[in-house]
């Protein structure tokens, strides 16, 4: 079957329409043209695979990724860049108004990187044997079928060194694979690089690691820390599992960005692009006006709390994990700000409906999964004056902002890329109680 490709879904899939019917189908740009095969019917939609680019999108271009359609990681990697940031602002103004009813005035220009690839400062990749040797990579598009990725573009170059040093290393040691089976061996590789600095954790069986080969990471130019996280679960793709155990070096890293010092333990959630987090941080902090309390939800290791120490008199973060909630203490104490900041573990909704007083401005960056029911009825209960609310998915933010703005004005939704080369994209979005 012939089809017209006309827009970009949110996963970075063309969708084209067949009796008005909307068709997705991975692999195809807006513009394009292709032989497809409907794959699976929907009432209202439906899945097609590609079996031939008829026609390619003006936009198309070479991919530097010899892995990029097996993998799936980077929908938009053969996109040129502008007309990445196009699709992605089209995209978040669109759900925008589909769930929302929020018109396009009030989005502003993309904040896009000037790179496509080269910026994530992280990774969690799974173990496999092949020919013999340890390899990273990723699994297929939706299977479980592991390909051995030798370089990711969409990394660092200093991670990828890291990477390339540290599996020489493994196989060195001739480190085996993780099985099911004796529940030993190697199953994820996690490495962090920043500011020159490396942490390196070893996702295993239960099992205890060689000191000759702790000895021999560690040796490596900028490893600062080597840890063991202990992962038996069936059929997980989620690669940490006990908290990590530090083997070798310090427990985290000391960073400085906008103008504060950071302690991050190899567990902590951190952005991936570092260069456009500070950007985005700064904006964000930017639009927090002062106030007696700010009260940030899922503060992690509180980064932006710390940020916006002059913009309040007071400041409460709310996170559920225990650790992080001790690193955002430490992080208060180095910066000279524990005296008016104060980190609380316990969950979002429950931590701000216990907040007696009013709230200032809150400001929350939640998971893809956005503003959770009680989160939502304990902002609309407790009504801070202002909300910067941080998201990763226009799709959940959307369906929170559609119960927000009942009761709020939306001054403002700025977006980001920190993300080029995915699907993916941040929104920054500023609310006032009416």
């Amino acid at each position: 079957m012939k089809l017209e490709f006309k827009k970009m879904g949110i996963n970075g899939e063309g969708i084209g329409f067949l009796q008005k019917k909307p068709v997705f189908c991975d692999d195809v740009y807006p513009g394009e043209t292709a032989e497809i095969e409907i794959t699976e019917q929907k009432p209202n939609y439906a899945y097609a695979k590609l079996i031939k680019r008829i026609t390619s999108s003006e936009h198309r271009i070479k991919s530097v990724c010899p892995y990029q359609q097996e993998c799936g990681s980077c929908p938009l990697l053969c996109m040129e860049h502008s007309a990445q940031e196009e699709n992605k602002l089209e995209i978040l103004r669109e759900t925008l108004y589909r769930y929302a009813g929020i018109k396009s005035l009030h989005v502003r220009k993309m904040h896009g990187d000037t790179r496509s690839y080269g910026y994530r400062s992280a990774c969690k990749l799974p173990i496999a044997e092949v020919d013999g040797k340890l390899c990273t990579g990723m699994y297929a598009r939706n299977s479980n079928r592991f390909i051995a990725v030798d370089h990711c573009p969409i990394h660092t170059p200093e991670l990828e060194e890291k990477r390339r040093q540290i599996l020489a290393v493994l196989n060195h040691h001739k480190y085996p694979v993780y099985t099911s089976k004796t529940r030993q061996g190697l199953r994820f590789l996690i490495i962090r690089t920043i500011q020159k600095q490396t942490q390196c954790t070893l996702v295993t069986g239960k099992e205890t690691i060689p000191e000759a080969l702790v000895k021999e990471l560690s040796s490596l130019p900028g490893i600062t820390g080597i840890f063991q996280s202990i992962n038996q679960q069936k059929n997980t793709r989620s690669a940490i599992g006990s908290v990590p155990r530090l083997l070798y070096g310090t427990a985290s890293i000391t960073i400085e960005i906008c103008g504060i010092t950071l302690n991050l333990p190899p567990d902590a959630f951190f952005q991936l692009n570092i260069e456009q987090a500070e950007r985005l941080y700064t904006m964000a902090v930017s639009k927090i006006d002062p106030c007696d309390l700010l009260v940030e939800a899922y503060c992690g290791v509180g980064a932006m709390s710390l940020m916006a120490a002059s913009k309040a008199k007071r400041i409460i973060g709310i996170e559920n994990v225990p650790a992080a909630v001790e690193y955002a203490r430490h992080n208060a104490e180095q910066n000279g700000i524990q005296d008016k900041a104060r980190f609380i573990c316990e969950d979002a909704a429950k931590g701000l409906t216990e907040i007696k007083e009013d709230v200032g401005c809150l400001l929350v960056d939640p998971p893809r999964s956005g503003l959770s029911e009680e989160m939502m009825r304990a902002i609309l209960e407790k009504m801070p004056k202002r909300i910067v609310y941080i998201s990763c998915n226009p799709a959940t933010l959307a369906k929170n902002l559609n119960q927000l703005k009942r009761k709020y004005h939306i001054l403002t939704i700025i977006p980001y890329d920190l993300f080029p080369s995915t699907q993916h994209i941040e929104t920054i979005v500023v609310l006032s109680k009416m």
